[in-house]
């Protein structure tokens, strides 16, 4: 092949890439991707995924979080899921809340239960294929693949007591503050 037609297939492939990326987006559900919770519970975040392409078909793959430190463990949801969003007249939308007994949206962070009250941030990514035919097809063809790529969103996750647990720090402090309120309160003379 000469070099111009190399170079003229290169930027046409790379342009269709690059034009199917930007007619798929996902958010996260926080928007902010800010969620919380106590020790020794479990926070998540749902989806939407829109595809505006009108001719292909975009699989999500799995989910991952980054972040550092870590104070628990992610949970996949979407690799035991099968989300997909084609070709229609209008935008196709997926709309996942996250749900923790039914597993859906992105996945689940699990608090450990020792976690100290802390705010710590991360990504959660989400890998996709995009494919030019309907892989719920009977006759789908594993090669139609068009590209792959990551969806990535900045999340931040608080860990924050209980009511009950602050009321358990702040006796001790209440106790002092009373013998000490107790020992200098002026004596009366009878």
């Amino acid at each position: 092949m000469k070099p111009f037609a190399l170079a003229l297939t290169l930027a046409v492939t790379i342009g269709a890439i690059g034009a199917h990326a930007s007619s798929l987006s996902l958010t996260l559900t926080p928007a902010s991707g800010a969620v919380g919770g106590a020790p020794g519970t479990a926070v998540g975040w749902g989806f939407t995924l829109t595809d505006t392409s009108n001719s292909d078909w975009i699989i999500l793959d799995d989910s991952f979080f980054t972040g550092s430190p870590v104070y628990g463990t992610y949970t996949d949801y979407i690799a035991n899921q099968f989300y997909v969003a084609g070709p229609s007249p209008e935008p196709a939308t997926v709309v996942s809340p996250w749900n923790q007994s039914a597993q859906t949206g992105t996945g689940e962070f699990d608090l450990y239960a020792t976690d100290p009250s802390v705010s710590f941030s991360g990504t959660i990514s989400v890998d996709y294929s995009l494919y030019s035919e309907d892989p719920n097809s009977p006759d789908f063809d594993p090669d139609s693949l068009i590209s792959s790529g990551t969806f990535t969103d900045p999340v931040s996750i608080s860990v924050t007591p209980e009511p009950p647990t602050w009321a358990l720090m702040i006796l001790p402090f209440a106790a002092l503050l009373a013998a000490f309120a107790k020992r200098s309160s002026p004596k009366h003379a009878s």
